[in-house]
């Protein structure tokens, strides 16, 4: 079953809606995973989620806001960067995993079995800690890249 989605750009000042940015028809799976994150790039643009939204269970909205990386003064910048570094694309939905080195986030590779299945993606984003080889790293911010069909997991190793 798909349900329509729609991404809108709201104004907490003005306590409105300014525009749909995208729409899309998407799997319940999808459907949740798309929510799950912390922000979505469409375009060339980045937008922070701030509320989700179902109208009788068939219409959704993510609400959102441009992306201030003002609003983080330890990784604002630093996430906007690396999401615009990298640029290749997937045919399906795959995760990329970046690792924050104390002033940037750089490429890194987990020895755990990709996410395969919306189920998969929802686990991943719903964890806050992921313990790869011994090592723990937190989540500290998800995107949905729309542009290259990725799930952008940003991680800081956590010493223990």
């Amino acid at each position: 079953m798909s349900s329509p989605l729609s991404y809108v750009e709201w104004s907490e000042y003005e306590q409105r809606v300014l525009r749909t940015i995208a729409e899309a028809t998407v799997s319940q799976g999808e459907l949740f995973v798309r929510k799950l994150v912390n922000a979505t790039a469409v375009r060339n643009g980045l937008y922070e989620h701030t509320a989700n939204e179902s109208e009788d269970g068939q219409q959704h909205l993510i609400y959102m806001k441009p992306y201030s990386e003002f609003d983080d003064s330890i990784y604002g910048t630093a996430i906007r960067t690396a999401l615009y570094e990298n640029c290749s694309v997937s045919p399906y939905l795959e995760a990329e995993f970046l690792l924050w080195n104390g002033y940037r986030f750089n490429p890194c590779v987990l020895a755990m079995r990709p996410p395969a299945s919306p189920l998969d993606f929802a686990q991943l984003l719903l964890d806050h800690y992921i313990v790869s080889e011994r090592s723990t790293y937190e989540t500290v911010y998800t995107i949905y890249d729309m542009d290259r069909s990725k799930i952008v997991v940003f991680l800081k190793g956590v010493n223990l």
